[in-house]
């Protein structure tokens, strides 16, 4: 039998949150193409169409959060401000930043023109500025707000001299300034908070044409008080309020809904994270989003194509996408339904799945009762996976407290969920939709259910039963409903099940990881209790119990090729069992923390492992030996999944990094074969040099190997050639290795002196490296060698040695001045 090849090599993948831990909303072009969003200090721009790609990353060099930040409409330029209080101006088609200047105080709220031209900031002191993005200098400068500038909305049309910024405080005050004559307009204060949504319209599009009209303009205000004023008024005297609108909700955005259907819309968002369209003249709700089941509120809405479309932002960092002209075009359905979501991030993944007919999604248990789907890395894809992001998801409602666990069954068609809410939900693919639904909810836990899991053999197309643990210490066993055409049109699904098969009190302490075997014989349960416990799918009664850890375990996997198991645990071991004398085969030591996760691979030859120290290890399991470390995470590893044996593995940790390691073993190996190929090469090639004399081309060849006694038979040698030579008598080593030494790059002149310290702890091979120290000291530029990383700390290393040199030099030579005079007098005697 072939012995089986171990997969030693990954590459890997990250997918990093996009939109993470500031205060400032996302932005979005124009025209739907370009969105940037901010994690912590840093900004992303991410083209949208046609995939989704990171296009630039703006690193914060004071590493202050960022605070407010907005994309010009034409996608040209994004303005950003920070905690340090400076303004910048970033172009995106040359990819840096162009402007920057200092604010007066903290800012937090941002507005572009229609035309891409100016750029507002709304100041903590209440004062605002206006910028002109092209040319970098400040055109307005206002102030008369009692409080925080809480939200910023410029109103302007070409061909005309109606150029208007609207500004609203934390103090409810409002105020309309003139931009061409540079004064405030109208100042009202109808609000009791403050005011976060501004829009302001024409209520005649006939006067757009006349360049000095005093046309009447309408301005909806939404504050945090629930209220919503309509506003009327002129560029000189007038300015009335027409209607108060009280809302069930707390406002953060609001305007105007530019639809040919209807013009008396508005809309507004905030409380609850329901976007909501009002009738002005009615003040009744037409549409509105679903509420989410999850506690959440928008704080921002983004209008895209001509206020068709727009992006709405949940305070968890989702960005919704709804299409407003075409839900209002449907009267038939009330709520609106967003067409894409994009994650800003995952918060802290749990546990994770891959589903799907082509296992080409993944599913997410989080920190959210929603279930999230999405889609997994191409492994044959050929582009870039710096560039490319993964950011869309598909959320499933159905939980009502978080998520502790997912699993699918092997063909990927069915999930099941565990959660806080004592419950565990099945979902099951429909082709016709492309979406999982919810198929049947079991109840009966009387505690959160932590651990779940399918069969492995699927006999009749659908798993026919579930098994759960909880934190009430016990196991159940569900059997699934048929499923049925004729349900769905009865309306019997989603099905809820309420009694179990069996119920077996299985643990002393939490039940944190349940596996079947994959004859589906027996499955075993991990607990905090410290052991793991094998029990028997049919009847339920205990098997054996697995003790031997020291601490809790967090995770039991059965291997599909033979009868052994593994466990890991709290104790940083992994420990694989015998099936058959229920002992300790292999104890497996490594990790610097609890080991989270575990999972067979490469056909039960190795094993892979996650922890709470951010490392995924690979374990040969013949030997109990890592074989690799796999290090690209921050934070604890709370998830860990694989795909075709290994080949794909996935793990996530509790900063919602994702890391996607696909095997390249065979690459790698490969590429090691040709490196040693060319080596074998060179090393013939150096020695061709040396028969021949060619000291320069030696010498350049031995330093790029990095052949420390190579490299020292090479100067030595040329050294002793040089001696005598006429034309050689003013080099060190010869004309043409003195010059070549002159021209070293840093990095060259770096390795050399390391080589050279080496050489000179030795009383032998001392002389070659100070000839060496020498030449570099003569040819190279002094003030140009000081400055290079890292040669100061070698020198020191250096001068020690050099010292002891000499001194035994002096001492030498003393001892020589005896022997002559020792001599000198011994002639005497004769």
């Amino acid at each position: 039998m072939s012995k089986v090849e171990l997969i030693t090599s990954y590459s890997n993948s990250m997918l990093s949150p996009i939109y993470a831990g500031s205060g400032a909303v996302a932005s979005v072009s124009e025209d739907g193409t370009l969105i940037a969003t901010p994690v912590l200090d840093e900004i992303n721009i991410i083209q949208l169409q046609p995939e989704p790609i990171l296009l630039h990353k703006i690193t914060n060099d004071d590493e202050q959060d960022i605070t407010a930040l907005h994309i010009t409409p034409d996608g040209k330029y994004l303005c950003f401000v920070s905690q340090a209080q400076l303004l910048k101006i970033f172009s995106i088609k040359e990819g840096k930043i162009v402007r920057s200047m200092k604010t007066s105080s903290p800012c937090y709220i941002m507005d572009t023109d229609a035309t891409s031209t100016l750029v507002s900031v709304g100041g903590t002191d209440g004062s605002i500025i206006v910028v002109d993005i092209e040319n970098g200098y400040i055109t307005h400068s206002f102030k008369g707000h009692g409080g925080t500038i809480s939200s910023l909305k410029f109103y302007g049309k070409p061909n005309t001299n109606n150029w208007l910024l609207t500004s609203g405080d934390t103090n409810g005050v409002l105020k309309v300034w003139d931009l061409v004559k540079r004064k405030c307009l109208h100042t009202t204060q109808e609000h009791t908070s403050a005011i976060r949504g501004l829009n302001v319209r024409e209520t005649n599009e006939e006067s757009e044409d006349n360049s000095n009209n005093n046309s009447t303009l309408q301005l909806i205000s939404g504050g945090r008080d629930n209220i919503l004023n309509l506003w009327e008024f002129d560029t000189k005297k007038k300015c009335k309020l027409i209607k108060t609108i009280p809302v069930s909700q707390q406002i953060e955005s609001c305007g105007f809904i530019s639809s040919k259907i209807d013009s008396d819309l508005v809309y507004t968002a905030g409380g609850d994270a329901i976007f909501q369209c009002l009738s002005l003249s009615k003040g009744t709700v037409v549409k509105s989003t679903k509420k989410p089941v999850e506690e959440l509120f928008i704080v921002g809405v983004i209008p895209i194509l001509n206020e068709t479309k727009v992006y709405t932002v949940l305070s968890d960092q989702t960005i919704e996408l709804l299409n407003i002209e075409e839900s209002l075009q449907d009267s038939s359905e009330s709520i609106i339904t967003p067409d894409s979501c994009i994650a800003g991030n995952h918060g802290t993944i749990a546990d994770m799945a891959f589903v799907g007919p082509n296992h080409n999604k993944i599913a997410l248990a989080t920190n959210s009762p929603t279930l999230r789907i999405i889609p997994s890395l191409d492994m044959d894809s050929k582009s870039s996976s710096e560039e490319k992001l993964l950011i869309n998801v598909d959320f499933y409602e159905g939980h009502t407290d978080l998520l502790n666990a997912v699993t699918s069954t092997e063909d990927g068609l069915w999930i099941a969920t565990a959660s806080k809410d004592h419950t565990a939900i099945v979902w099951k693919f429909d082709e016709s939709l492309n979406k999982f639904i919810l198929f049947a909810k079991f109840t009966g836990h009387s505690a959160s259910v932590t651990a779940v899991n399918f069969p492995n053999v699927i006999l009749h197309g659908y798993p026919e039963y579930l098994l759960t643990g909880s934190n009430d210490l016990t196991i159940k066993k569900w059997k699934i409903p048929k499923p049925s055409s004729k349900a769905n049109e009865e309306g019997l699904v989603p099905y809820t099940v309420n009694t179990s098969e069996y119920t077996r009190h299985a643990h002393e302490k939490d039940i944190n990881a349940l596996s079947v075997a994959p004859n589906d014989s027996v499955f075993a349960t991990a607990s905090y209790d410290k052991t793991c416990k094998v029990w028997d799918v049919e009847t339920g009664n205990l098997v054996a119990t697995l003790a031997n850890h020291k601490r809790g375990l967090w995770d039991v996997s059965f291997c599909q090729y033979d009868k052994i198991l593994a466990t890991c645990s709290g104790d940083k071991t992994i420990k694989i069992w015998s099936l058959d004398t229920f002992t300790v085969q292999k104890t497996l030591e490594g990790h610097t923390n609890a080991v989270q996760k575990c999972a067979f691979i490469n056909k039960q030859n190795q094993l892979v492992s996650s922890g709470a120290d951010g490392l995924v290890k690979i374990w040969d399991c013949a030997t109990g030996e890592c074989v690799k470390t796999l290090d690209g995470h921050a934070n604890r590893i709370w998830a860990l999944n694989t795909i075709n044996d290994g080949e794909l593995i996935v793990s996530a940790d509790a900063d919602g990094v994702m890391q996607f390691w696909k095997d390249c073993t065979e690459e790698q190996r490969e590429e090691d074969l040709e490196k040693e190929k060319i080596k074998v090469e060179q090393e013939q090639t150096l020695q061709n040099y040396l028969n021949e004399g060619d000291w320069t081309n030696a010498f350049l060849l031995a330093l790029m190997l990095d052949h420390p006694m190579r490299l020292f038979n090479v100067l030595r040698q040329s050294g002793l050639r040089s001696e005598g030579v006429k034309e050689e008598k003013d080099s060190i080593f010869n004309k043409e290795l003195d010059e070549l030494i002159s021209k070293l790059s840093h990095d060259q002149i770096l390795l050399l002196f390391k080589r050279c310290r080496d050489w000179n702890t030795n009383a032998r091979t001392h002389s070659v490296a100070q000839k060496t120290i020498k030449c570099i000291l003569q040819k190279q530029n002094i003030s140009e060698l000081s400055e290079i990383p890292g040669i100061i700390k070698i020198i020191d290393g250096i001068i020690p040695y050099t010292e002891r040199h000499f001194a035994r030099v002096d001492n030498l030579v003393e001892q020589s001045y005896i022997l002559d005079y020792a001599l000198v007098e011994m002639d005497k005697l004769f």
